[in-house]
């Protein structure tokens, strides 16, 4: 009896370990969208409806955004999906038009668009892999211009 007791607290402790290892899907490395796995299929990410959907989410605050500060320049948006499609977190960059980096608004235009991002829903992934999409927005003469 003495040894059912020791086999038992044995794979209770085995299975109590190999557990915890495991790892939130947020938490996993991600891999590019563009890149393959063994077999050639792509980690793509799509939302639906494509850059209509996105273009439309950021329709208010292009709108309302008329005085930005610098000028001119580009941000860029890295926004990190789970292998199920849901939001994980978002990368920013904010560049000037000579490529040095900047904050647009003292970074409050940063932080509408990553808002914008984390609400963002319909996402797809083609693979249960955790990947990324990137936004890019051009900033000319103090307005969003495009979107892409």
């Amino acid at each position: 009896m003495k040894l059912y007791f020791q086999i038992f607290f044995l794979l209770l402790f085995i299975s109590v370990v190999s557990c915890s290892d495991k790892k939130e899907s947020c938490e996993e490395f991600s891999k590019p969208y563009w890149s393959t796995t063994l077999f050639g299929k792509s980690h793509n990410t799509n939302i639906s409806g494509e850059k209509i959907t996105i273009r439309n989410s950021y329709k208010d605050i292009v709108a309302e955004e008329i005085a930005i500060i610098p000028k001119d320049g580009f941000i860029n948006l890295k926004i990190y999906l789970d292998k199920f499609g849901n939001f994980c977190s978002t990368e920013s960059y904010e560049i000037d038009q000579n490529y040095e980096a900047t904050s647009f608004n003292n970074g409050e235009l940063r932080k509408k668009l990553e808002y914008i991002a984390s609400t963002l829903k319909g996402w797809t992934v083609d693979t249960e892999t955790k990947t990324f999409y990137l936004i890019k927005f051009v900033i000319k003469d103090g307005v969003i211009k495009e979107i892409f």
